[in-house]
């Protein structure tokens, strides 16, 4: 028995779209640093050349965003480099509430995870030693929601 291998070559064509931003854009006037929150000094608008993938236009606000990765002096800030401010930073003490019709129920925990308002995150249960899983809300408490 006779056994031929072939090779098959295919010429393909392959074309990638995405967000690539050459208008005015956030740009940063020092270096920032992860946890910095944005002032109107931190960054100003500047036209870019090039289209730059990523880049945040001037129509997006970014004053009181926090940085969340390093961005240098003269680069555009991008979709990546900020968000909303952290409002529970992992190992910190957190105040974790359960509420179903009238019983309401709360206990301390610790952050597993760091979380911005509306972010879910893991929260460690000390007295058990299990992870439960809530929402963050704007006064650092956690809220478990449970289920109708």
């Amino acid at each position: 028995m006779i056994v031929r291998k072939y090779t098959t070559w295919i010429l393909v064509a392959l074309s990638i779209s995405g967000p690539a931003y050459g208008g005015d854009a956030w740009v940063a006037k020092h270096n920032l640093s992860p946890g910095d929150i944005l002032r109107s000094d931190d960054v100003e608008v500047k036209s870019l050349a090039q289209a730059t993938p990523d880049a945040l236009p001037t129509s997006r606000d970014l004053i009181g965003l926090e940085i969340k990765r390093r961005v240098y002096s003269g680069h555009p800030v991008g979709s990546r480099d900020a968000g909303a401010p952290t409002t529970v930073k992992v190992g910190a003490p957190v105040d974790v509430r359960w509420a179903s019709g009238g019983l309401v129920l709360t206990l301390r925990g610790t952050a597993l995870e760091s979380g911005a308002v509306g972010d879910q995150i893991r929260v460690l249960n000390p007295s058990s030693s299990r992870t439960i899983r809530g929402t963050v809300l704007e006064d650092g408490t956690v809220e478990i929601r449970s289920e109708p």
